[in-house]
């Protein structure tokens, strides 16, 4: 297979067929609208391949005959008329494709095609035997313009005119309809005329697809320069850049966002510019927070211990800004193999004109449960680096919802019991989910818990933006001070934790002293904030007093002139305590 186009099984293409086959005829005037210029190329093109295939077909090539060929080309290219062109052959092949021994021809034909080139030319004869929606056909020809170099090009076009006179010689399916150079060509010009009208243009640097695979590039710690660079660029192109819309566009069209305004009154377009927009408007005004790697475990640590627990019930209050954008120097891996590299959150009230739609683990679209009170939700957006968008190296991958109160459920409810590391058949999907939000609520609880607790186990440093460049992202739209903050566990919290701890002796639990020093490994314990009030609430209504999860780091339990505990031989080990013998 040629890597210019994706690969399709047979079964993808059958279904393609009979989704075309059950679709309402189109009237010939409105299949395919041609300009002058558009007409005259393709004319050209069509009568210099007719003098090489054209019965009788000579027995020597004439050189004239096949200078022509390449004139048209050159002449086709000069113009960046291809995707007229094609449309122009792709329409002449479905018309012929009506006599079912010429739509036989083409699935032979389809066959023998290899080499540069060969994948598009054996779906572009598959499609036209099948009478394939124009719009799908209109996505292929462009996927296969922005990756094929000049020489391919070229070959393919002569090639498929070429075929064009083959399979129809008296050429008696051809259709055309001139109109004036300004009128809407298509319904990928009548999407891009749209989009211009709400506001967004084309990225013109955009080199190749809007979204580009990079799963097996390796994923380098930012920085505080990296973090603002990649905010900005994050916010530009959901705010104007149509190129990333028109590829949210095919999200939607699929149902593959989970979570969409695809009830918009004003049509798809709207719908997609809405959603950029709330996203562009929450990482600009967000907090920037870089995350070390020994935080990063230690909120996955905390995740898998609790993954066999119901979790807390969210708290708004538990966030460390109402709108934040964090980025992890480690990504977490999730067991599709997707790795996560960062967070975006913000408060979000839809509105109940807007559409707002939820995808079910079902796979069904149901209309969203709007707040019935003003307080907001937590829209958070997960980001990936295993795919690029524009020029960051990072992009959105998948979308999650925090309503005060929620609770997830355990999380091992999802995975295989015979391979932990892999979800059970059809709960890929939400177990993912799941362990996302679970993830990014550990992080928020840590960062938080200096503000619920003496218990603190993190460090941090905020670097500040200087003046006049926080002027000139306010400029760029962006209302936040720019100021990111790089937090890492404290090396030293296990033994400032052990010294905050009452000086009386502790005793053990055979009621001795303890006589031996060890590690305690770090674990959560439930802190009530309210412990005076604690027994009258649980009695006039039981689970009504709220406890705080707090992490407790790793510290050294007994006597400070004990000796340490053989029995305990992890306790050796630990870097932290340089002191054992």
């Amino acid at each position: 297979m040629h890597p210019n186009t994706p690969e399709l099984s047979d079964s993808e293409l059958l279904a393609i067929a009979a989704r075309a086959a059950k679709r309402t005829p189109t009237k010939p005037n409105d299949l395919l609208i041609l300009t002058e210029l558009q007409l005259r190329l393709y004319r050209e093109l069509h009568d210099s391949v007719s003098q090489l295939v054209r019965p009788p077909v000579p027995a020597e090539i004439a050189p004239s005959s096949s200078a022509r060929v390449r004139s048209a080309i050159d002449g086709i290219l000069a113009e960046e008329e291809e995707m007229a062109v094609f449309r122009q052959i792709y329409d002449h092949l479905a018309l012929a494709a009506g006599d079912r021994r010429v739509a036989d021809q083409m699935l032979a034909l389809s066959s023998g095609q290899h080499g540069p080139g060969g994948s598009f030319l054996k779906r572009m004869l598959r499609f036209a035997a099948a009478d394939v929606y124009t719009s799908t056909v209109q996505m292929l020809v462009v996927d296969f313009l922005r990756t094929a170099d000049r020489q391919t090009l070229c070959a393919v076009l002569a090639q498929l005119a070429g075929m064009e006179w083959t399979l129809d010689p008296d050429d008696r399916h051809q259709r055309t309809t001139i109109i004036e150079p300004d009128f809407i060509v298509n319904e990928a010009d009548a999407e891009v005329r749209r989009f211009r009208e709400l506001g967004l243009t084309p990225d013109d640097a955009t080199p190749g697809r809007i979204l580009a695979r990079s799963d097996e590039a390796a994923w380098e710690a930012p920085d505080q320069y990296r973090i603002r660079t990649w905010r900005r660029r994050y916010v530009e192109a959901h705010r104007q850049s149509l190129d990333w819309a028109r590829a949210k566009v095919e999200e939607y069209r699929w149902e593959r966002e989970r979570l969409a305004p695809y009830g918009h009154p004003d049509g798809l377009e709207a719908a997609v510019v809405l959603q950029l927009r709330q996203e562009a408007d929450r990482a600009a005004s967000a907090r920037l927070f870089q995350i070390d790697d020994s935080l990063g475990q230690m909120a996955l640590r905390r995740v898998m211990r609790r993954a066999e627990k119901a979790t807390t019930p969210f708290d708004p209050a538990y966030l460390p800004v109402s709108r934040g954008m964090l980025f992890l120097d480690t990504p977490l891996a999730l067991p599709t193999g997707r790795r996560i590299v960062g967070y975006v959150w913000g408060p979000w009230l839809p509105g109940a004109e807007e559409g707002w739609c939820i995808l079910r683990p079902d796979q069904l679209l149901e209309p969203m449960d709007l707040p019935h009170d003003d307080a907001p939700w937590t829209w958070v957006t997960a980001l990936t680096c295993d795919q690029s968008l524009l020029k960051l190296p990072i992009s959105p991958y998948e979308t999650l919802l925090a309503r005060p109160g929620d609770v997830l459920d355990p999380e091992t409810r999802h995975r295989d019991p015979d391979n932990p590391e892999r979800y059970l058949s059809g709960s890929g999907r939400q177990g993912c989910q799941e362990l996302m939000l679970r993830h990014v609520r550990a992080l928020w609880e840590l960062l938080t818990q200096h503000k619920r607790s003496t218990v603190r186990v993190l460090a941090h440093q905020v670097h500040q933006l200087k003046p006049s460049k926080r002027d000139a992202e306010r400029r760029r739209g962006i209302s936040d001070s720019g100021q990111v903050e790089n937090w890492w566990v404290d090396p030293d919290a296990g033994e400032r934790f052990r010294e905050e701890q009452p000086r009386q002796p502790r005793e053990g639990g055979t009621g001795r002293p303890l006589a031996v020093r060890y590690w305690r490994d770090e674990h959560e314990r439930q802190q009530c904030p309210n412990s005076h009030q604690h027994a009258t609430l649980e009695a006039a209504k039981p689970g009504s007093c709220p406890h705080y999860e707090i992490t407790i780091p790793e510290h050294p339990v007994g006597p400070a002139d004990a000796p340490w505990s053989d029995r305990l031989r992890h306790a050796r080990l630990r870097p932290s305590a340089p002191q054992r013998p």
